[in-house]
């Protein structure tokens, strides 16, 4: 980022608001005022408006998606079949809402059983995934 201001400043230092191509003098640039044709005045509105078209277009919607994640893991309960980060489907023995870790059973025939951080889950499959599945 410090190197496209830097960039900018240097093309609005190198334009003079006179249009002449040359690259002003200390004394007339302390005449025209602050840099030439894209001085402080241009410079500023611009960059808020970046940072304003930033917030909407990639921040809020990031912060959209943490909030359902966070409501989808507060929704856990037992015998919910999940899917963690690691690619391992199991099935929810037991949850507490304000637990950091829940316990999955990943095989139904020896019952075994592991516990992982509730963070690691990335989709909670519902039976219509079942039928898929099956498909």
């Amino acid at each position: 980022m410090a190197s496209l201001y830097q960039a900018c400043w240097l093309i609005a230092v190198q334009i003079p608001a006179g249009g002449s191509g040359a690259a002003p003098t200390p004394a007339k640039a302390a005449e025209e005022g602050a840099g030439g044709l894209f001085g402080l005045g241009f410079f500023l509105p611009a960059m808020l408006v970046v940072m304003v078209l930033y917030i909407m277009l990639m921040l809020r919607p990031q912060q959209k998606e943490q909030a359902k994640t966070k409501e989808k893991l507060a929704a856990l309960k037992k015998n919910d079949r999940v899917v963690t980060a690691g690619g391992i489907v199991g099935t929810v023995v037991n949850t507490q809402s304000d637990a950091e870790y829940l316990t999955i059973r990943i095989d139904e025939n020896n019952n075994t059983k592991m516990q992982i951080l509730k963070q690691s889950i990335v989709r909670v499959m519902k039976d219509d995934d079942q039928k898929k599945k099956d498909d």
